[in-house]
């Protein structure tokens, strides 16, 4: 399928908005990921229940998963990128088989 000028400009503004998106949920992702929400704020009394804690042991925040999250979205990123960089050869040699 051969394009015009404007579906491939769309095209292409497609693949960019779509990896700039991707982008950003990854890094958003890691970034949420060690965050902890504030305590509310509570009107009337509050119910506890009895926990039993194991002495020196946190009770409460946010689980740490660690920083290796970023090494996975650089592996995530660059399977992508390789992915479509066969996609794009094939592409081409499929075209060149043709003519």
């Amino acid at each position: 399928m051969i394009l015009t000028g404007k579906a491939e400009g769309m095209r292409k503004f497609g693949f960019a908005l779509f990896g700039v998106l991707g982008f950003t949920l990854l890094s958003v992702t890691s970034a949420l990921a060690q965050s902890s929400l504030p305590e509310p704020d509570v009107r009337g009394d509050v119910v506890v229940p009895d926990i039993v804690v194991p002495p020196g042991a946190d009770p409460g925040g946010t689980a740490f998963t660690g920083t290796d999250i970023t090494v996975w979205m650089v592996v995530a990123v660059a399977l992508l990128l390789l992915g479509v960089g066969f996609l794009l050869v094939s592409r081409r040699r499929a075209r060149g088989a043709r003519t």
